[in-house]
């Protein structure tokens, strides 16, 4: 009877293998044929679109936003959302550049004090949702308006200009023809795929997305969790600052505001679940670079900065309502 059982249900494993596996390869073609469509038009209609200089800041822009990408990609697939990353990310900068690259600090620290200042932050984010069990997406919001207030009075309508090389170079440098952010977002994207696949920090996000009561019941502690993916959110935040302030030159206390929404429309249209419980990096990437090449080409013809905000609106709303009607026909809900 045993026997009988795990014959019959072997092949059962392997569709279900197989149909899992086609769902993901039908979700990354939803993005990589557009890719490829925008990316001929856009060399057809220009002759400056796949210039060696157009491209490389091309990859530096969607790299900055891929490493916020991985950070956010956890955040929403455990069930929550970080509205606030925008106005941390301002005031990361500022911290660093006044308190760890005035005083001379050696590149090495300054690099390890971003992450960890960032990572205070998160967790600040995931305590506020734990313990005073307020819902991310209020919790977080506050925390935009909070973050983005402090930076202000912090450096006072000033700014700070002129970073030493080795930060330069973590914006703008390149080895051979690739940036070095570039390789910064790989590494990021490598650390997440990790995460994901290999490790109890993935598989205790997707759970507490999918249903954070059974996680509970499970033995999972999810209020410790939670905060470890804020805080691990915040640590994507300090390293995309070091790779601002180095492209910029510069921290102003107005830096990152509004790429709270760039991110999250990048991780949705991506294919991670707005509800939880399903997250992909791959997808996340794919995103981040089709949005970094329709803004390019925005840029290319002429269209202002309100325009391209028009278009980031628009494709947010599309995202998600592309998502409901997906979710409706796999029978998630």
């Amino acid at each position: 009877m045993a026997n009988q059982l795990s014959i019959s249900s072997g092949p059962q494993v392997v569709a279900q293998g197989v149909r899992t596996a086609w769902r993901r390869v039908t979700d990354i073609n939803l993005l990589i044929v557009p890719l490829i469509g925008i990316v001929i038009l856009l060399s057809l209609f220009s002759d400056s679109f796949l210039t060696t200089s157009n491209f490389q800041n091309l990859l530096r822009i969607a790299a900055f936003f891929i490493v916020l990408g991985v950070g956010q990609t956890f955040v929403i697939t455990s069930g929550n959302i970080d509205l606030s990353i925008g106005s941390m990310l301002a005031l990361v900068m500022a911290l660093v550049s006044f308190e760890l690259v005035d005083p001379g600090l050696p590149i090495g620290l300054v690099v390890l004090g971003s992450v960890v200042i960032g990572a205070f932050f998160g967790a600040i984010n995931g305590l506020i949702v734990t313990v005073l069990k307020i819902p991310a997406l209020l919790a977080t919001l506050g925390g935009l308006i909070a973050y983005r207030g402090i930076v202000q009075q912090y450096m006072y309508g000033g700014q700070y200009a002129g970073f030493p090389d080795e930060i330069v170079a973590i914006g703008r440098g390149s080895i051979g023809i690739m940036p070095i952010s570039v390789i910064i977002a790989a590494g990021a994207v490598a650390l997440g795929i990790f995460l994901f696949r290999y490790t109890r920090f993935g598989r205790y996000s997707i759970a507490i997305g999918s249903n954070e009561e059974a996680a509970r019941r499970a033995g999972i502690k999810v209020d410790r969790w939670k905060v470890a993916i804020f805080a691990f959110q915040g640590a994507m935040v300090g390293v995309a600052a070091l790779m601002l302030m180095g492209r910029m030159n510069a921290a102003h206390p107005n830096m990152g505001a509004m790429s709270e929404l760039h991110v999250i429309a990048g991780v949705v249209l991506g294919g991670t679940l707005l509800f939880g419980g399903y997250g992909t990096i791959f997808g996340t990437v794919l995103a981040m670079i089709l949005i970094a090449v329709l803004e390019n080409g925005l840029m290319l013809a002429g269209a202002g900065f309100y325009w391209q905000q028009i278009f980031l609106g628009l494709l947010i709303i599309a995202a998600v309502a592309i998502q409901m009607l997906r979710v409706r026909q796999r029978g998630r809900f």
